[in-house]
């Protein structure tokens, strides 16, 4: 079902769909959204179905989650040479053992012009199993 929104400032008419509504007010991540306490996916939106209208709207776009391992060479290791993306740092963490590392200055890693900085509460050694975790989205 799609309705249209006249913008404010220009009075241009744009079309919506119930969908992308849906959308900006759920979870982009794990698709899906909380309606009366409930959890439902978002990714197969279907139409108007009192009408019969409408069809089914799948998901263009799925969360993946990439790995970047990263070698301590040396006892209490703090800087690592890294390649990644860093535009959107809120998909972005340092696992360490299995513990997960937030991003920031006042965290435990940040990365600045291609190298990470580990500030986190300890040294790291080199039998820790380190590696970078991050969001992407891919088009279906």
């Amino acid at each position: 079902m799609a309705f249209s929104l006249t913008h404010i400032r220009t009075g241009e008419q744009k079309n919506f769909t119930v969908r992308e509504i849906l959308e900006l007010l759920g979870d982009p991540i794990n698709d899906e959204i909380l309606i009366r306490g409930e959890s439902y996916r978002i990714n197969n939106v279907q139409g108007d179905l009192s009408s019969g209208g409408g069809g089914t709207y799948t998901n263009t776009w799925r969360a993946d989650w990439q790995k970047i391992p990263m070698a301590v060479s040396v006892s209490g290791q703090t800087q690592f040479s890294v390649n990644v993306n860093t535009t959107d740092p809120e998909g972005l963490f340092l696992v360490v053992n299995g513990a997960i590392y937030d991003y920031g200055i006042n965290s435990a890693f940040d990365i600045n012009s291609g190298t990470l900085n580990w500030h986190g509460g300890f040294n790291l050694e080199p039998t820790d199993h380190v590696y970078i975790k991050h969001l992407t989205l891919i088009k279906n």
